[in-house]
């Protein structure tokens, strides 16, 4: 993964300086166009393939240089509660979401728009999965040895679709295994490498027929005396 990492930077670094120069040759034909219809329409076309590019290159950049989740604490079930109507804007047509959060509060080391941004990448990855039909269940709870040996939340994002085997199972934060669109191909392993870098766990568990189901792990805050900073 690591060497992966390294990969994806350098590409972003170098596709970036090819973009900057096509934009900038975008921005001198614009007046060059005149009225004629074809060429403004081949013209969009252009631009609009060098903003999925631009795309590509921040989602590279994010995987190469994953920001930890913060050091917060954040209440983990009060920022799902206040980012569940993005969480349901994010799943495709078709797709029902259901939050079972545990009652009691799990604060966190992480940061409320980090969590957020984790919480919306895990929904959009499922949802990606399942096509236009199907069902997403996330599901909280505190666990005493989440990390090795640290009190942690439990936060899990699972899906009924196909599943899968275990042996695919255990290689799906991997770039550009089993999600081909430039941002899903990258959303998982991104979120892997956040995860891991902020001090939790993250692991994947499926079987056919069993849909997948993906468990992250995170530091609970060790201070009885720190509040979680509700999301904003």
């Amino acid at each position: 993964m690591d060497a992966a990492s390294r990969t994806a930077g350098a590409l972003a670094h170098q596709i970036a300086n090819y973009l900057g120069t096509i934009r900038t040759t975008l921005y001198l034909l614009a007046d060059e166009l005149g009225t004629d219809p074809e060429a403004k329409q081949d013209f969009d076309v252009v631009t609009r393939t060098v903003e999925g590019a631009a795309k590509f290159v921040e989602a590279l950049r994010a995987f190469a240089s994953p920001q930890p989740l913060g050091q917060g604490p954040a209440n983990l079930n009060a920022v799902l509660r206040d980012a569940e109507p993005a969480l349901r804007t994010a799943v495709t047509p078709g797709v029902t979401l259901s939050l079972r959060l545990t009652a009691e509060s799990l604060p966190v080391r992480g940061d409320a728009p980090r969590l957020r941004q984790l919480a919306l990448d895990l929904v959009a990855g499922a949802s990606h999965g399942l096509g236009n039909g199907g069902r997403i269940e996330i599901e909280t709870t505190r666990v005493p040895d989440g990390a090795p040996g640290v009190p942690s939340a439990l936060l899990v994002v699972r899906d009924n679709g196909a599943g899968l085997e275990p042996h695919q199972a255990a290689r799906v934060f991997e770039p550009f295994v089993f999600e081909q669109a430039f941002d899903a191909g990258l959303r998982l392993p991104t979120v892997y490498t956040t995860v891991v870098r902020s001090g939790g766990t993250i692991r994947a568990e499926s079987a056919p027929g069993a849909g997948l189901a993906v468990l992250v792990t995170l530091p609970l805050d060790p201070s009885p005396a720190r509040q979680a900073v509700p999301a904003p």
